[in-house]
């Protein structure tokens, strides 16, 4: 995020922050977190993939590793949303520019799942090195993620190696089953 685009974010919070304090009632946290979900979505560190759990690999693995609509394939947050408005919203006063953005980055982290799993907190997944937030990412989207080669390319090898490590069945480069074994 660029330096005006920082502040001019910063400054909304800081608006919202004023007032959900001068009107709870109207501005609720619920209200406060639709709002701040459309200020912070569409960064590209925002939603931040840090893990897929199996059955999401396994789901990616069946079509290519490739995304496709009704696959039942999305993000779960790590930590509820709505939580980490209720800690930026609660102070008296409102977070100072980095610890509102501290706060946010260290809590919007997520995790791809297959479809129903996100109904829980996920604890079963495997971590991806994806510091940057460029793998998966949602710059430009509200909703969704961008999955091009490199995230196929990625899966694809997270596969294998998760594969080989367990011994597991792997797809082919032409779609048939091949045994992977130690």
């Amino acid at each position: 995020m660029n330096k005006d685009e920082a502040s001019t974010t910063y400054a909304m919070y800081r608006a919202l922050h004023q007032v959900h304090k001068e009107a709870p009632a109207v501005w609720t946290v619920q209200e406060c977190t639709r709002v701040l979900t459309a200020i912070m979505a569409a960064k590209s560190s925002s939603w931040r993939v840090i893990g897929i759990t199996p059955a999401a690999l396994v789901a990616f693995a069946e079509t290519g590793f490739r995304s496709r609509s009704g696959q039942g394939i999305t993000r779960a947050h790590l930590r509820p949303r709505i939580d980490t408005v209720r800690a930026i919203m609660h102070p008296r006063e409102p977070l100072t520019e980095k610890a509102f953005f501290d706060t946010w980055a260290t809590n919007d982290l997520t995790v791809l799942c297959a479809k129903g799993e996100n109904r829980k907190t996920i604890t079963n997944y495997i971590e991806i090195d994806n510091d940057q937030g460029m793998l998966f990412s949602c710059h430009g989207k509200l909703a969704g993620w961008h999955h091009r080669a490199a995230e196929q390319d990625f899966l694809r090898a997270l596969h294998d190696r998760h594969a080989k490590s367990r011994g597991a069945r792997t797809p082919s480069k032409e779609g048939k089953t091949a045994v992977v074994r130690r």
